[in-house]
C-alpha cells in the first residue's frame, strides 16, 4: 500500500536528505515539498495526502496551530511532527494539538520512515529518542514523588492497601508477604509520615495521589 506524503519542511540539508531518502522508498509517494508556512500549496494538495511531515521551530501556540489546522480541516490526514524535543511537555503539546507522531531532529532516516508508516488517526507513535525523553521525565517525576514523603515502593503499596481498607492479613495475602512484615512496613510508614490513625493515613494517601476517590 502506497502512502502519499507531503513534506512541509524548511529548505535545508536535513530536508533535502529526507526528501531524497523518501523518494527511494517503494511504498512512499511524495506529493509535494513546501515550506511549513506555505499554506496555499498545503491546501491545494490536501486531498491528495495521507501524511504530512511538518517541521516545527517552536512549541508556542502559533506553531502548534499549524498542526491543529491540518487535523481540523482534514481529519483523515495524519501529521508527523519533526522538531527538537527537549522536554516531555513539548511532546504532550504537539500530541494535544493533533499530531499522530513525534520525530526528533536527532533521529535517523529509518525513524522518518517508521514514523510515517506507523502514524494512524487513533494511535500515537514516538520515535526512540522521544520515547526515551518521555521515559526519563516519568522517572524524574517518580523520584520526586518518593522524595516528597520518603516512602519506599513497598511502603507505598502497603499504604495504598491500608487506605483501601485492607487489614494486615489481607495485605499480606495481596503482596505475598508475612503479616509480621506488613506490620513492620505499617510502623515505618507511620514513623515517616508522622501519622498513626488509619483515617489520617488514608487522607495522606489521597492527598499524594496514591489512591483515588
Amino acid at each position: 500500500m502506497v502512502t502519499r506524503v507531503l513534506l512541509a519542511l524548511p529548505r535545508n540539508l536535513m530536508a533535502q536528505g529526507i526528501e531524497s531518502f523518501l523518494r527511494q522508498q517503494p511504498n512512499i509517494q511524495l506529493c509535494g515539498v513546501s515550506a511549513p508556512t506555505d499554506h496555499a500549496l498545503s491546501v491545494s494538495l490536501a486531498d491528495q495526502v495521507d501524511v504530512v511531515l511538518l517541521a516545527l521551530d517552536s512549541f508556542q501556540p502559533p506553531y502548534l496551530q499549524q498542526v491543529a489546522g491540518w487535523r481540523h480541516r482534514w481529519q483523515s490526514v495524519r501529521v508527523v511532527v519533526l522538531a527538537q524535543f527537549r522536554q516531555p511537555v513539548d511532546v504532550i503539546s504537539v500530541l494535544d494539538a493533533g499530531a499522530s507522531a513525534c520525530l526528533s531532529e536527532e533521529g535517523r532516516m529509518s525513524d522518518v520512515l517508521q514514523a510515517i508508516e506507523s502514524a494512524t488517526p487513533d494511535r500515537h507513535h514516538l520515535c526512540q529518542s522521544v520515547s526515551r525523553l518521555m521515559l526519563n521525565g516519568a522517572r524524574q517525576r517518580q523520584r520526586g514523588h518518593h522524595e516528597q514523603h520518603g516512602l519506599g515502593l513497598r511502603e507505598e503499596e502497603v499504604l495504598r492497601l491500608i487506605a483501601d481498607g485492607y487489614s494486615s492479613k489481607q495485605i499480606a495475602r495481596q503482596l505475598d508477604i508475612a503479616p509480621s512484615t506488613v506490620d513492620v512496613h505499617r510502623r515505618n510508614i507511620m514513623r515517616k509520615v508522622g501519622l498513626h490513625k488509619v483515617a489520617d493515613l488514608t487522607r495522606f494517601a489521597i492527598r499524594h495521589h496514591m489512591v483515588s476517590l
